[in-house]
């Protein structure tokens, strides 16, 4: 059974190495292009992401990578977002593959499967991670959120993990019983 954080959500299983990778997930680059895979890494340094980068959601276009080191993050937040224009976009498409549907049914079905991508491609999970005062936003598709949500937890482990290595109260135990509460 998975240990539960205070928030009741599961604690990320990471291994914990000084060499390798703590955390490592990957994530489609759009509903349609489901097979191409970008991915996001965490270790004792550094969060690495790739970001397959692609034009409405249905062309692959090239990645961007980042490597973001641990002590220029300040926090990491997982929201869901709606774009409107991919919604109307999608339907008008997969309307004009509904009516060439009746002269071409291999051309209207192309073209509704391009429609429906593109409108499920309007529902996305965004991972922001606020680095140097800036913020670095990763959108996924929507069926990939949990993989973001141990990405989240993974990256506020290892903050902590890398606050609590500065932290020499810890090590010299120099704390008296009531100067933090559980602390042990």
């Amino acid at each position: 059974m998975p240990e539960v954080t205070k928030n009741h959500e599961p604690k990320v299983e990471m291994n914990k190495t000084r060499g390798g990778v703590w955390l490592k997930k990957d994530f489609s680059a759009s509903a349609l292009l489901f097979w191409i895979k970008g991915s996001v890494a965490v270790d004792y340094r550094f969060v690495r992401i790739v970001e397959q980068n692609t034009i409405l959601g249905l062309i692959p276009a090239g990645n961007n990578k980042q490597n973001i080191p641990l002590k220029n993050i300040s926090g990491v937040s997982v929201n869901t977002s709606y774009k409107v224009k991919r919604f109307i976009l999608g339907i008008i498409v997969a309307l004009i593959g509904l009516s060439v549907l009746d002269s071409s049914a291999l051309m209207g079905l192309i073209i509704l499967l391009i429609g429906v991508a593109t409108f499920l491609n309007g529902i996305l999970t965004e991972i922001e991670i606020e680095k140097s005062g800036s913020s670095f936003v990763l959108y996924v598709p929507f069926f990939n959120k949990a993989d973001i949500i141990s990405i989240q937890q993974g990256i506020e482990q290892a903050l902590s993990n890398d606050i609590d290595k500065t932290d020499m109260s810890l090590y010299n135990h120099r704390l008296e019983d009531d100067d933090i509460d559980d602390i042990k």
